[in-house]
């Protein structure tokens, strides 16, 4: 097991459930994903991330944001952290896909059979923001002068809500209708970002969705 432990390159601390951290996560989840229970939260520190992460010390507008995966890759992303693939694609183009909303994220982990699955939450460094409400899937980076794209949804956690971990935001607020955006072609908001290194994973969820599924 510390054979295996060391070849992930990446130190796990465990987050006191009494905590503030742990707290807000709770909160986070429950805004939007009430039925779902929290089981454990882990801190997160891939070998050479951070590193990598702070060649973009000059970018603020950093969230706290999910990333939903299947049980059978977390090791995966541990080691390597979240890819790029060539294989890559969907609704908004080649990048990596993030949710402020936990429900969005959710829909795309795989469980095991007692029903845990992992949904990991980590700092995106999103920088001037360039908006889209509808799809387009050859984007692969975004436009000249912004760092990030946001496909805007419908709903989007209310933002009197939010809270921050240092200069991070945590938008853990209950969704709100936009009407600004109600004809926009996304629910739920997504973010984007098209370089591996605008992301820094943060914390890992250990999360029961209960054994009827999602």
């Amino acid at each position: 097991m510390d054979i295996q432990y060391a070849q992930l390159g990446n130190k796990i601390g465990v987050v006191d459930k009494n905590s503030d951290v742990y707290k807000t996560v709770q909160k986070y989840i429950a805004s939007s994903s009430s039925h779902l229970k929290l089981k454990a939260l882990y801190t997160v520190d891939r070998d050479g991330e951070k590193k990598r992460f702070d060649d973009h010390k000059d970018l603020d507008n950093r969230k706290l944001l999910w990333h939903g995966t299947s049980v059978c890759v977390v090791s995966a992303i541990l080691k390597t952290g979240l890819r790029i693939m060539p294989h890559s694609g969907g609704r908004v183009g080649r990048g990596i896909y993030s949710a402020s909303e936990n429900s969005k994220s959710a829909g795309y982990v795989g469980r095991d059979s007692k029903g845990t699955g992992f949904m990991f939450l980590n700092e995106v460094a999103l920088g001037k923001e360039h908006h889209i409400t509808e799809d387009d899937s050859s984007l692969k980076a975004p436009p000249k002068g912004y760092n990030s794209i946001i496909a805007q949804g419908r709903t989007e956690p209310d933002p009197s809500e939010n809270v921050k971990f240092g200069e991070v935001v945590v938008p853990c607020g209950k969704p709100k209708v936009r009407s600004e955006y109600k004809t926009s072609m996304f629910d739920q908001t997504e973010y984007l970002v098209y370089q591996e290194s605008q992301v820094n994973m943060k914390y890992l969820c250990m999360i029961d969705f209960g054994k009827g599924g999602w």
